[in-house]
């Protein structure tokens, strides 16, 4: 594919979950992905079914302008950035309770699991989010260190599935980055 000079439709794309799932996630030390192909490290799990809303990216920048006399704007200083994405996992299953309650939480035994809810800190996590874009695109989002820092409501009726929407902090790793965003696309080739 040579450099883009026209429009090219083939190019659009929605936020489509890959068919074997969407959102992984891990303890820390797994294997961190550097790329949108290479198969996961099998620490990750899949957290199973979204809710139709599907995953939210926020980037959020405050910044703060410096005026001089007279009332010019002469520079806009950045006074922070943060990064976190929300979703509702629909499935019941122990990956999701883990994410949402903790490890030590989430009790699994032959037809049961027992889950108790406490104000304990959940620790840190590696979680991944893949997505299928176009038929010429797969696309993976990489968060290092994702902290929950938010639960939704848990609406018990006959009509909501019963999943909490979760919001995840991404925080800045090691490089000082909060995300990675891969994408393997078919045709594309290297820039000069």
């Amino acid at each position: 594919m040579a450099v883009q000079n026209t429009n090219d439709a083939t190019n659009v794309g929605v936020g489509k979950p890959k068919v074997t799932g969407a959102a992984f996630i891990a303890e820390a030390g797994a294997t961190i992905p550097t790329d949108a192909s290479t198969e996961l490290d099998t620490k990750f799990k899949c957290m199973g079914y979204c809710s139709e809303d599907g995953i939210s990216i926020t980037e959020e920048r405050d910044s703060s302008d410096v005026t001089a006399w007279g009332g010019d704007t002469v520079y806009t200083a950045q006074t922070s950035y943060k990064e976190s994405f929300t979703f509702t996992p629909i499935e019941i299953n122990p990956t999701v309770m883990r994410a949402t309650y903790g490890k030590a939480n989430v009790k699994v035994e032959a037809g049961k699991m027992t889950v108790t809810h406490n104000a304990a800190e959940l620790p840190e996590c590696p979680i991944v989010i893949e997505t299928v874009p176009n038929s010429k695109t797969v696309t993976r989002y990489v968060i290092p260190r994702a902290k929950l820092t938010e639960k939704g409501d848990a609406s018990l009726n006959g009509s909501d599935p019963m999943g909490r929407e979760l919001t995840f902090a991404a925080l800045p790793d090691d490089k000082g980055n909060t995300m990675y965003e891969y994408h393997a696309i078919t045709g594309l080739t290297a820039e000069a």
